[in-house]
């Protein structure tokens, strides 16, 4: 009784593979085998057989070669597929580089600065074909960093060999990964909060007051340089008659100055030095709530005065302590 299988079996080279760098070749291949049934069995269970590419004799530069078998029992009939592969031997080369990185800064979210990028390993072994390492222009990880990250990067990377196209050059990288490391922070600060008349009225003679004295600001360490120990947060006053309080929200008022504050509004009470008999109030923010990972507090005091809201702030770095 006959018997046939196919097997995927590695394909073995004989070259001197420290002097030569060989790309082209498969790292398997598929042979059917076909002979008496208790010896396709035995040989597919032991595969006690090679299949290799005698390199040993032929030159640098491009070789169709055949695939040979040595190990297989006389008695089995056999076939390769592929029959023929085409091969490339060029002088080996190793060389070593330093390890770029390259990443998206947009996709940190508004106010969020990234620090000084750790990668290690710093350099990598490169091994190819001496032609092929002449075209790296640079090795390189490209980290993806996701939307809006507020939190420090910290993860392997796979390492790329680029050439001046900045197309993948094909060599051998060890390591093939590197451990990137990207801290990302933001800035804050505490400062007191100057309430300023904006728009027109017929009144001259308005009062402002607020039980929030002062608030937290946060951005980037140019924002926080850019604004000293107060801010003016204006009021507008446009057709108020009579007393009223209003909830301001800081972020519009501040605009570009932060990237967000805490608390995020503040109740204010305008007084026009008459008496209404009661007060009208203007609501344009309900929500008085911060959640920031990750922030570098720059000033060394405790959270804002919030009587309408909570504020949830990790890793700060203050730029004024001791104020």
């Amino acid at each position: 009784m006959t018997k046939k299988t196919t097997l995927t079996v590695p394909l073995q080279l004989q070259a001197d593979v420290d002097k030569y760098y060989i790309t082209g070749y498969p790292q398997n291949v598929k042979v059917t085998i076909e002979g008496p049934a208790a010896l396709v069995t035995a040989t597919k269970n032991t595969q006690n057989f090679n299949l290799y590419l005698n390199l040993k004799d032929l030159s640098i530069g491009q070789h169709q070669v055949q695939i040979k078998e040595s190990g297989l029992n006389s008695e089995l009939t056999y076939t390769i597929k592929p029959k023929y592969v085409t091969v490339n031997i060029q002088r080996r080369e190793t060389k070593r580089f330093a390890v770029d990185i390259d990443y998206n800064k947009a996709s940190l979210a508004t106010g969020y600065e990234a620090g000084k990028t750790e990668v290690s390993p710093d350099t990598v072994s490169v091994t190819g074909a001496a032609s092929e390492i002449e075209k790296i222009s640079k090795v390189t990880v490209r980290p993806i960093l996701p939307k809006g990250i507020k939190s420090t990067f910290d993860q392997e990377v796979l390492v790329q060999a680029l050439d001046k196209n900045g197309k993948t050059v094909n060599v051998t990288l060890d390591p093939q990964t590197v451990h990137v490391k990207i801290p990302i922070t933001i800035q804050s600060k505490q400062v007191s909060i100057n309430l300023k008349q904006k728009g027109d009225s017929n009144n001259t003679n308005f009062t402002f007051e607020s039980d929030v004295k002062s608030i937290r600001i946060f951005g980037t360490q140019a924002q926080m340089d850019a604004i000293n120990d107060s801010v003016d947060v204006p009021v507008d006053v446009t057709d108020v008659t009579g007393n009223t309080k209003k909830s301001i929200d800081l972020g519009a008022a501040l605009g570009s100055r932060v990237a967000f504050t805490d608390p995020d509004t503040i109740n204010v009470s305008i007084n026009t030095g008459t008496n209404t008999g009661g007060s009208n109030t203007t609501n344009s923010n309900s929500t008085n709530s911060t959640n920031t990972n990750n922030t570098n507090d720059t000033n060394g005091n405790a959270g804002a005065n919030n009587n309408t809201g909570s504020s949830n702030t990790n890793s700060t770095n203050d730029n004024n302590s001791g104020q």
